[in-house]
């Protein structure tokens, strides 16, 4: 039977941990900071309780760092968030702040408790990274377009029939599944430095969009089994219209990346369903395949960028682990959603929600 540790050897266990933590009352008002949080501050305990401790909060991140805390005190929901703190030498530091609501002894809502880990570091890891990747992105795109124009060249030379014709086909698709990559890295590197992703939104019939790029993998499933379809796409839209305020290349990304991995990780092939409706609040399109699934345990993490699930290995099924990650990025920035289920050895299916465009009506 393990023996809790005694009130006062919890206070020192606090008090001395190597993160900073702090906490707030019902009033939502910080009333205690542990010695780690006073050591990076260089600040007294009675200058730092109350709205105190704002003002070592870099001014850039005060609204957002107050918006997130308060937000999250009304709701009683945990949090976390990056900001930017002064320390003691006046240099601003990036943290990252944990913050869970407690309750009483009798079980009542209390205030919040939170601890802060300084990542200053691993920020300026993560922007080199960033730089990193965008310079690789851009040293590849230049020869991949011009293989892209050479190739175009010789398949007017050639034409589009028998075997030339076919390889030219598959080295086009190859091609495209190369630049597909760099411009996932791109994409990836704008995130890692704290970049917005570039959107040129416009009303867009949702409808058309999921028909191009479902009837686009209709045509290169053909070419890439050399005519035996090993995979049928069923497309079901319910009737209606489907206006959304979207980026159509972001949206096609997101189904493009959708059906490659239904495709991907359906090696026995099988029919891939996709279906397109509108639910209570928003519109609902739906990939579903008959894959290898994914285990359960892997379903909270998977749009997590670089993740690949636990049973698939680079060997069989090779990627980097973006595209899930992109497909949320892409989402969030048209206040969407993406909601995954799955089997393992069953199969998969992806429903991302998009809003509703609402078409200003005037007087």
């Amino acid at each position: 039977m393990e023996t809790p540790l005694p009130a006062d050897q919890y206070r020192l266990l606090v008090e001395h941990a190597p993160t900073m933590v702090w906490r707030s009352g019902l009033d939502a008002q910080c009333d205690y900071f542990n010695a780690t949080w006073l050591r990076f501050t260089g600040r007294t305990l009675e200058q730092e309780v109350g709205p105190g401790w704002v003002s070592g909060v870099h001014p850039d991140d005060v609204r957002r760092c107050l918006d997130t805390y308060l937000s999250s005190f009304e709701r009683r929901q945990p949090f976390e968030m990056e900001y930017r703190l002064r320390r003691h030498d006046g240099v601003y530091r990036y943290i990252f702040d944990w913050g869970v609501p407690f309750t009483d002894d009798q079980g009542r809502f209390a205030g919040f408790i939170g601890s802060c880990v300084d990542v200053h570091e691993r920020r300026e890891m993560d922007q080199a990274k960033a730089t990193f990747l965008a310079l690789a992105a851009h040293e590849l795109r230049t020869p991949l377009t011009s293989m892209g124009m050479y190739l175009e060249a010789v398949r007017r030379e050639v034409g589009t029939r028998g075997v030339a014709g076919g390889a030219l086909t598959r080295l086009g698709a190859q091609l495209e599944r190369v630049s597909s990559l760099v411009r996932e890295l791109e994409d990836t590197g704008r995130l890692d430095a704290h970049m917005p992703l570039v959107m040129r939104k416009e009303v867009l019939e949702l409808a058309e969009v999921v028909q191009a790029v479902v009837a686009n993998h209709r045509d290169m499933d053909k070419h890439r089994t050399r005519g035996r379809q090993r995979h049928s796409f069923e497309l079901a839209i319910a009737p209606g219209a489907y206006p959304v305020l979207g980026d159509r290349q972001r949206l096609e990304q997101v189904l493009n990346n959708l059906l490659a991995n239904a495709l991907k990780f359906s090696p026995q092939g099988g029919t891939l369903h996709v279906s397109l409706s509108r639910g209570a609040k928003e519109f609902e399109l739906s990939v579903a395949d008959p894959g290898i699934g994914i285990p359960a345990a892997d379903l909270p993490t998977l749009t997590r960028r670089y993740f690949r699930a636990s049973n698939v290995s680079a060997e069989n099924f090779p990627g980097l682990g973006l595209g899930l990650s992109l497909v949320k990025d892409i989402l969030d920035a048209h206040g969407g959603q993406v909601r995954i289920q799955s089997e393992q050895g069953k199969g998969t299916t992806v429903t991302v929600l998009l809003p509703e465009h609402q078409r200003e009506v005037r007087p």
